[in-house]
């Protein structure tokens, strides 16, 4: 089915899936992708729980829903983030999902303490745990099931040096927007499975009306999002991977509450686009949420 390949290439990028999906992404698990994206604030005190429900489409079919929370203890975060398929998607590809970062804020960015994915499709279990030392740097890598090495390619020896895991990456990057930092970067990815360099460019503003997908309506900022596979990758790419293009994942504030999140996230290719809305948001005792006719 058309629609399968593109949200498994978010959902491993960000997560973000997201990826995002979103990114990614991944956007997926891009990430767990797009949809995986969060935020936390500039204020080192103590917050409530940032809670954000994404709906994603391909081609106007909904594919994918999907959850993130930010859970933050003065300088330490915890994201966490589910999945699962929907409608047709669900129906040939049912698969459902969780990621799980901890880490903490220090002066040069995030670092972190332990990343987990899991997925699940029918009875088969992927599973994978990054483990790392007090400066950040990855101490053990568990994935399960073991790589195929006849279906992807081969990791680079020193696949996680210098490398943080891809939630953490979103933390950090959420960190300097909400700061008002430019929305731009290149980050060095490692998930246990997947060595990729991710580059983050600002493409500007863009100003959203109100509409029946989103809670969020007005200027978020487009940040467009392109990564270099370094391993881990599949040697077969789909067409449909092969023609992702113009990734850009919107990053405003739909409450005074909350810090600057991802509000909205897409992906073209030539069979299709991949489109990711912000359906709720609870943060500071405030929640925007599309009401359910």
């Amino acid at each position: 089915m058309p629609i399968v390949e593109p949200i498994r290439e978010i959902w491993s990028v960000g997560a973000m899936r997201s990826r995002l999906l979103a990114a990614a992404a991944w956007l997926c698990a891009c990430a767990i992708a797009a949809a995986s994206f969060v935020a936390t604030p500039a204020s080192a005190e103590d917050t409530d729980p940032v809670v954000m429900t994404y709906e994603v489409y391909f081609g106007g079919l909904h594919v994918l829903s999907a959850e993130a929370e930010l859970d933050r203890t003065d300088r330490r975060y915890r994201l966490v983030a589910q999945g699962e398929t929907q409608g047709i998607l669900d129906f040939f590809f049912s698969w459902r999902g969780n990621t799980e970062s901890i880490g903490k804020f220090e002066a040069g960015g995030p670092v972190p303490a332990r990343h987990r994915n899991h997925g699940y499709r029918e009875d088969r279990v992927r599973k994978v745990a990054l483990a790392y030392d007090g400066s950040g740097d990855v101490a053990a890598v568990l994935v399960e099931p073991p790589p195929d090495l006849e279906e992807v390619n081969a990791l680079p020896d020193d696949a996680e040096i210098g490398t943080m895991d891809p939630l953490s990456v979103i933390a950090g990057l959420s960190e300097s927007l909400t700061q008002g930092a430019a929305c731009s970067g290149v980050f060095q990815v490692f998930d246990g499975r997947r060595r990729y360099d991710l580059t983050v460019t600002d493409k500007g503003t863009q100003n959203f009306e109100a509409n029946d997908y989103s809670v969020f309506q007005g200027e978020a900022r487009a940040c467009g999002i392109e990564y270099e596979l370094l391993g881990g990758d599949r040697k077969e790419k789909s067409k449909y991977v092969k023609t992702a293009h113009d990734r850009v994942v919107y990053v405003g504030r739909p409450l005074d509450e909350a810090p600057a999140i991802p509000v909205r996230a897409k992906i073209e290719t030539d069979y299709g686009t991949v489109m990711a809305h912000l359906t709720s948001i609870a943060a500071g005792g405030k929640q925007l949420a599309l009401k359910n006719d």
